[in-house]
């Protein structure tokens, strides 16, 4: 029986303005294939499925031999499936626990086809994936992959080998933000995961750095202009994180903020993960120089490559409005300020 597709995750109003608003519970969808699955990674969905009301559903797509060329003995592949469906059993058996049912099912198919048909249906709930640490790169399973480009309302990523211990809650959820609408759109989510862990949320936002011309470096007035951009860059990012913050207040959490300066926004983040000992990440996909037409933004791309704790990306739908501290900031010249459209 096809599924019925819920409301996305981050609707068109700004979810985080009324702490009375009933949200949909989000069941958490965990894509794995026939390499090692870590039993603490499986606790970090069910983690995340408690916090957003939901379950774990454990799914593995049993993919028809490459090219399909060659005719499938029927009873080669009914042991394929027994065998498959024990695995998830098992892995059913080691994560499931009494307050968080676990679920588990069987795809047949390619791949990405079937993991894309199953998020078309659920697109309000969140798809999940493990990545192994032995990927070189950007590399990713055929599974991770495909989990990646489908069309869920967000995405987690797990290192396979990362540790976790039953029921332990998050203690610290890092958010980053850059100041545009795609940024943002990750703010209810991490408040509604946030208090259900009882974590503090970590505001953070890197100041780009001044850029002038290498040639000119050693001229005082060139470092001057640097210093003075740096400042003001340090002082837009403080203002705009305590607005937001502001913004969270009525939430009840315990909300801090970090503004860091670096030459590389995504090798700043990683550092900070380690310096604020956090134990989860929510981010976007995309901040605000990102395109559409690719999975990830260069920045999440290398916070997933790199982080040694679960990323949650969480996506910006089209016609997403939701209210932005610098909403109603207009510009006299040809071109508003990012993120403020």
């Amino acid at each position: 029986m096809m599924t019925q597709p819920r409301s996305p995750i981050s609707s068109n109003k700004d979810q985080f303005s009324n702490p009375n608003q009933t949200v949909a519970p989000s069941d958490v969808l965990v894509f794995v294939d026939d390499s090692h699955v870590g039993e603490a990674s499986l606790l970090h969905a069910q983690n995340l499925a408690r916090a957003l009301g939901g379950s774990v559903e454990l799914l593995q797509v049993l993919c028809e031999p490459s090219g399909g060329d060659v005719p499938t003995d029927p009873v080669d592949w009914d042991i394929k499936k027994q065998q498959a469906l024990r695995r998830l059993g098992s892995l059913r058996e080691k994560s499931q626990t009494a307050d968080a049912p676990c679920r588990v099912r069987l795809l047949e198919g390619k791949c990405s086809s079937q993991i894309k048909s199953e998020m078309e249906q659920r697109t309000g709930d969140v798809a999940a994936a493990m990545r192994s640490r032995s990927d070189i790169g950007w590399y990713l399973s055929e599974t991770a992959w495909a989990v990646l480009m489908s069309n869920s309302a967000a995405v987690l990523m797990i290192p396979e080998d990362l540790k976790a211990e039953p029921h332990l809650p998050y203690r610290r959820i890092l958010v980053p933000l850059d100041g545009s609408l795609r940024a943002e759109v990750v703010l209810p989510m991490a408040v509604r995961i946030a208090q259900a862990e009882g974590a503090e949320l970590l505001l953070c936002y890197v100041a780009p750095r001044g850029s002038v011309a290498e040639i000119g470096s050693e001229d005082q007035e060139f470092q001057n202009l640097d210093t003075q951009v740096r400042h003001l860059n340090e002082r837009a990012g403080r203002t705009y994180l305590g607005r937001t913050k502001k913004r969270l207040e009525h939430s009840g959490l315990q909300i801090s903020t970090n503004i860091s300066d670096g030459t590389d926004v995504r090798r700043s983040l990683i550092d900070i993960m380690s310096r604020e000992s956090a134990d989860f990440v929510i981010m976007a996909t995309h901040g605000q120089s990102g395109h559409k037409d690719v999975p990830t933004g260069d920045v999440a791309r290398f916070v997933l490559e790199k982080a040694n704790i679960p990323v949650l990306l969480v996506r910006s739908r089209n016609g997403h409005k939701s209210n932005h501290t610098y909403r109603k900031i207009t510009s006299k010249g040809v071109r508003q300020p990012v993120g403020t459209d």
